[in-house]
C-alpha cells in the first residue's frame, strides 16, 4: 500500500533532503518511547507499554470497533495511519456509528485527525444505518486515491431492502470520504439460491493486475460457519465473490473451528504471511449471533501447491484465555512484520478493546538463540 498524503505537503517546501529508495530499516526500539519484550518460544515481540490505542476521547468514540492501517516510507522514516471505527455505548441495539482517522510517526502514539469523524454510518433507511465495522483500506497509486470497504448493516426486516451490504468510499487523502454512489455494491444477506452466503468483510488488497483484491469470511451448504472467500473488483462498483474456500475452518470444536472474523497479508523475505482471528463458537445475543472465543493464528502461502497452509495455532499473544481479539493488521516495514492485534485490556480500570503492538522480528529472534547457544 502506499499513500501520498504527507509527500504532497512537503512538496510545497524546499527540498533539502533527499528520499531514499531503499529506506534504512529503523529498528522500533529505538524510536519508541518503550521497548519491546520476547513472547517465549517464538519470533514475536510485545510492545511495553501496550495498549497503544484505546479510545481517543473524542466524544463520538467511547469505544473503538474495527480498524485498518497503512504505513509509507516519508524521507526515509515510516509513517503510519489508522482508520478506525467508534461507537458510544448509549444502551441501544445500534448506538451511533462512525469513522475516524488518526496517524502515528512511530506506529505507537497516534494523533486523531481534527476533521473527525471523517465518515458517518447512513442515514435512516441506507444499508448502514444502523451498523458499520469491517473496514478496510488500501491506497491505489493508479487512481491516486484510498479506497476503503465496509460492512453496513440496516436492521429492517423488509425483504425487499439489503439488510448487510458492503460499501465502498474513496479519499484523495485519507480524512475526506466520498460515498459511491452504486452502493451497497455487494450483498451479504442471505440468499438460498446463493451456494455461498458471506459474512463480512476481512481484508483488501490491490489487485495482481487491476482492479481490487478483497476477502470476506462465508458459508456453504448452511453449515453455520465463516471460511475465507476472494471478493474481486474489476472496477469499485462491480465486486464479484468465488466459490472457492482460500483458507478453511480448523476441526469442529477446535479454537477456529467456526469460522474468521479479522485476517491481514503482509510478505516478508519472499514469504507472505495471513494473520487470521479465528473463533471457536457462536454466542447468542437478542435476534443475532456474536462470534465469540476468538483468538490469532497465522497461515503461510506454498508457492508450489498454490494454497494458503495453517501454521499450528493459536498464535500465543492472546490475552485471556477464552479468547477475546478482535482484530489483526500487519505492515511489513523493513526487515520485520509489525502486527496492531486489537484484544481485550484493562484500561482506567475497565476491560475495553484496545489495540496492542506487536513485532515479528525473525532475524534478531535468530541472533538472540545464537548468541545464547
Amino acid at each position: 500500500m502506499r499513500t501520498c498524503f504527507v509527500l504532497v505537503l512537503l512538496a510545497a517546501c524546499e527540498q533539502d533532503y533527499e528520499v531514499n529508495p531503499t529506506p534504512p530499516d529503523v529498528d522500533p526500539a529505538d524510536v519508541t518511547e518503550c521497548g519491546f519484550t520476547r513472547v517465549e518460544s517464538t519470533a514475536y515481540y510485545r510492545y511495553d507499554c501496550n495498549p497503544v490505542f484505546t479510545s481517543t476521547g473524542e466524544d463520538w468514540a467511547d469505544q473503538i470497533g474495527s480498524t485498518a492501517f497503512n504505513v509509507t516510507e516519508v524521507v526515509g522514516h515510516p509513517f503510519y495511519q489508522l482508520w478506525y471505527t467508534g461507537l458510544v455505548d448509549d444502551g441501544t441495539s445500534f448506538p451511533p456509528y462512525a469513522m475516524g482517522y488518526a496517524v502515528s510517526p512511530d506506529g505507537t502514539e497516534f494523533t486523531a485527525s481534527e476533521d473527525n469523524p471523517v465518515l458517518d454510518k447512513g442515514e435512516p433507511e441506507e444499508f448502514d444505518s444502523d451498523y458499520m465495522s469491517g473496514n478496510q483500506v488500501v491506497w491505489d497509486p493508479e487512481s491516486a486515491q484510498y479506497v476503503m470497504i465496509w460492512q453496513g448493516i440496516h436492521d429492517d426486516p423488509v425483504p425487499t431492502k439489503i439488510l448487510n451490504g458492503l460499501g465502498v468510499a474513496t479519499s484523495e487523502d485519507g480524512r475526506s470520504w466520498s460515498r459511491l454512489g452504486k452502493n451497497p455494491v455487494f450483498d451479504f444477506g442471505q440468499d438460498d439460491a446463493r451456494e455461498v452466503n458471506y459474512c463480512w468483510p476481512l481484508d483488501l488488497t490491490l489487485g495482481e493486475v487491476s482492479g481490487y483484491t478483497g476477502y470476506v469470511a462465508g458459508s456453504s451448504g448452511g453449515d453455520n460457519v465463516c471460511e475465507v472467500y476472494k471478493l474481486n473488483a474489476s472496477s469499485l462498483g462491480d465486486w464479484k465473490a468465488s466459490d472457492q474456500v482460500v483458507l478453511p475452518v480448523g476441526e469442529r470444536d477446535s479454537w477456529d473451528g467456526t469460522g474468521m472474523i479479522s485476517m491481514s497479508i503482509a510478505s516478508l523475505g519472499g514469504t507472505r504471511y495471513m494473520y487470521y482471528v479465528g473463533f471457536e463458537s457462536w454466542t447468542r445475543q437478542g435476534n443475532y449471533v456474536l462470534a465469540t472465543n476468538s483468538k490469532l493464528g497465522l497461515a503461510m502461502y506454498d508457492e508450489d501447491q498454490g494454497e494458503w497452509v495453517k501454521e499450528e495455532g493459536p498464535l500465543p499473544l492472546n490475552l485471556t484465555d477464552d479468547g477475546d481479539v478482535s482484530g489483526v493488521e500487519a505492515l511489513r516495514v523493513g526487515n520485520r512484520i509489525h502486527l496492531w492485534i486489537t484484544d481485550l485490556y484493562e484500561v482506567d480500570g475497565e476491560e475495553k478493546q484496545a489495540i496492542g503492538y506487536f513485532l515479528y522480528d525473525p532475524d534478531f529472534a535468530a541472533e538472540e538463540d545464537g548468541a545464547s547457544e
